[in-house]
């Protein structure tokens, strides 16, 4: 019976820590998780996304943050269209074959700097935008 319950607890302690490895709480100086996908697509070394704790490691680049707004408001297309078919500098890095996204990255992307966008938007409060989204 002790040989069991070893087992059991080695097993939950095995699985909480493959759990802990995979979800680390965002707290003020950590990364978020979901800045991993910023990482390892190359975004990071130019953009930060300060929202997920991600610092660039060049500042060359806007912040995405706010991106899911920005590009919008910059170019007159929505995320989704912008990662699609780039324009600016941005179709010479994904265009230069320096950053590939995938349909599912873009989905991911996109889905990620919504929910902060819409994060920021709420802390805020403005008036007429929660409808707009």
């Amino acid at each position: 019976m002790k040989l069991n319950t070893r087992m059991s607890l080695g097993a939950v302690v095995l699985a909480v820590t493959a759990l802990g490895a995979m979800w680390v709480p965002a707290v003020e100086g950590q990364q978020d998780p979901r800045a991993r996908l910023f990482v390892e697509r190359g975004c990071s070394e130019c953009h930060a996304v300060a929202g997920l704790g991600l610092k660039a490691k060049a500042d060359v680049a806007p912040d995405l943050t706010y991106a899911y707004g920005d590009v919008l408001y910059r170019y007159g297309l929505t995320l989704e269209r912008f990662l699609d078919e780039p324009v600016g500098a941005m179709r010479l890095v994904f265009g230069g074959g320096h950053v590939r996204l995938s349909r599912v990255d873009s989905d991911s992307v996109v889905h990620i700097l919504r929910g902060l966008y819409r994060q920021g938007l709420a802390k805020r409060e403005l008036p007429g935008c929660k409808e707009a989204l």
